[in-house]
């Protein structure tokens, strides 16, 4: 199966997309990371790309991380980058709930109407590889 890896271009995004990665490829899947060479050419519409992309894979795991820095409320507050919210949704809209996931790392405030979403705790390692291992075991089951 291919599954989309999204996420921002922080160093820890990174870092935690070719972990990701990794057990991906260890559960034999193909990876498909938003920074692989060639899959955003020159001259295209990234949203039209992604849209492609959504139509041509099995499942997509989106990375939220404290990226930004959102004034919220009289404070400042961290926030995923926009793009990988917004890449969410898409992916979510044509993949459906159960193969759309988002692995989070830090406390970052994410927008209302995606609380309630149980999601994978990278702050938590080996139990986030565990769980990850478990959600791409049950993609199997749900292709059979």
């Amino acid at each position: 199966m291919k599954i989309f890896i999204g996420s921002s271009n922080s160093q820890q995004s990174l870092a935690d997309l070719r972990q990701i990665a990794m057990i991906i490829e260890e559960e034999s899947h193909e990876p498909i990371p938003w920074n692989k060479l060639g899959l955003f050419p020159l001259g295209n519409y990234a949203l039209d790309i992604l849209r492609n992309i959504s139509l041509n894979v099995d499942a997509a795991i989106l990375i939220f991380n404290e990226d930004d820095k959102l004034w919220y409320r009289n404070d400042y507050s961290l926030q995923p980058r926009d793009n990988v919210v917004l890449e969410f949704g898409l992916f979510f809209s044509q993949l459906g709930r159960d193969r759309t996931i988002i692995c989070r790392r830090g406390q970052e405030k994410i927008p209302s109407d995606l609380n309630g979403i149980m999601y994978c705790n990278l702050n938590k390692e080996f139990k986030a590889q565990a769980v990850l291992i478990e959600w791409l075991q049950s993609l199997h089951s749900k292709n059979s």
